[in-house]
């Protein structure tokens, strides 16, 4: 574990969100500008063609020398001898502390309070929508958390509650706590000028890993039963995303049907920016998961004034509130009935957007006053919950 000043970590942060082109605009990414197209006509989509592993590799290299020549090669100091004394520790990559042996570090500096963010616990609560070594990992990494742990960061109440369960359940006893929703990224403040095109396509948008847990083959058989339905009128969905782990077995099914190739569109490696604009159009983003500890795209949608669809989950319902709809994962008939009313029922769908209107995200400023206020508290050796 090493150390590095704050200035030079900063300069790998603003290259790295070059690299991610976060700071541009729409119209500078080449994925959008080709999804864009599609929607408007195009030529049919295909998947994603993979990159040759030699190419990947060389892409990847070159990722890093970049990184490499803003911040430079250096080794930073070892933290054991470096960290002031009395700090905070705050983590909040939560899979790296699946190895005991990151820890250790901690053994000599009992004077660190280790604060952590724990996303969820999906892999101990759903083995099933995870590979066996993703359980393991999991269940290490809350062991390894918890015994260190002066503090814990929730996403969510719900999220906050299912992290507990699986703590006592391993005989830990939680400490100080702070449940508080993420805040929007700056990039989804920005509202962009109306898309003349996209302005007239009529598409709903799901985004996110291409993974079992996300439940596109649910929006498979509502798309299988639109396009029946309706035949070319059929609204397009944009699959936004890559395969994770079990994701290549639901890309081959979302695309091998020749009846849906024009209505369902596959892309991934869109920038922040081009995401928002095509968020900012779509009928709707659909959100069906099986499990979550948050939600994400609820916020960045409705921020966007854009209606949401999502499975009705805690974590859904406490991040979208009484302005998203819920529907439960495996309700193919409700899914299909809440889309269509979208595409059929003008005056309610201009209600919805109305309320949504209001929506007021939580902001970064807001957000990181209320971290830090509790991590003042855990430095202080306070145990209250948040």
């Amino acid at each position: 574990m090493r150390l590095f000043e704050r200035a030079r970590v900063l300069r790998g942060l603003d290259r790295l969100e070059s690299l991610w082109r976060e700071g541009g605009e729409s119209g500078t990414d080449g994925v959008f500008t080709a999804l864009r197209e599609r929607l408007a006509g195009g030529a049919l989509a295909t998947p994603p063609p993979r990159p040759h592993a030699t190419l990947a590799l060389l892409r990847s290299a070159d990722r890093q020398m970049r990184l490499l020549a803003a911040t430079g090669l250096v080794a930073g100091a070892a933290v054991v001898r470096a960290a002031p004394a009395g700090a905070l520790y705050l983590n909040v990559g939560q899979l790296g502390w699946a190895a005991p042996w990151m820890a250790r570090w901690l053994r000599a500096r009992a004077d660190i309070r280790p604060v952590y963010m724990l996303h969820d616990v999906i892999p101990i609560e759903y083995p099933d929508l995870v590979s066996r070594i993703g359980h393991v990992t999991h269940r290490r990494m809350v062991d390894v958390a918890a015994r260190h742990a002066a503090g814990f960061i929730f996403t969510t109440a719900a999220a906050a509650a299912s992290v507990r369960g699986a703590l006592r359940a391993r005989g830990h006893t939680p400490g100080a706590a702070l449940a508080m929703p993420l805040p929007l990224s700056p990039v989804f403040w920005h509202r962009e000028a109306e898309d003349p095109i996209l302005r007239e396509q009529v598409y709903f948008v799901i985004y996110g890993a291409i993974e079992p847990r996300k439940n596109h083959l649910l929006l498979l058989a509502v798309w299988r039963r639109l396009v029946a339905r309706r035949g070319a009128r059929a609204p397009r969905l944009v699959v936004i995303g890559a395969p994770a782990r079990g994701g290549p077995p639901i890309v081959q099914a979302l695309t091998q049907e020749a009846a849906l190739r024009d209505h369902i569109i596959l892309a991934a490696g869109l920038s922040s920016p081009g995401l928002r604009r095509l968020i900012a159009h779509a009928r709707a983003v659909l959100m069906p998961s099986r499990a979550e500890g948050f939600g994400l795209p609820i916020i960045e949608a409705l921020a966007l004034g854009t209606p949401v669809l999502a499975s009705d989950l805690p974590a859904h319902r406490e991040v979208g509130e009484t302005l998203a709809i819920y529907l439960h994962p495996d309700d193919a008939d409700g899914w299909l009935a809440a889309i269509e009313h979208l595409l059929d029922a003008p005056a309610p769908l201009a209600a919805l957007r109305a309320r949504i209107a209001g929506y007021r995200p939580l902001s970064e400023a807001a957000y990181f006053t209320a971290i830090t206020a509790f991590l003042h508290r855990v430095g202080d050796g306070s145990t209250g919950d948040g």
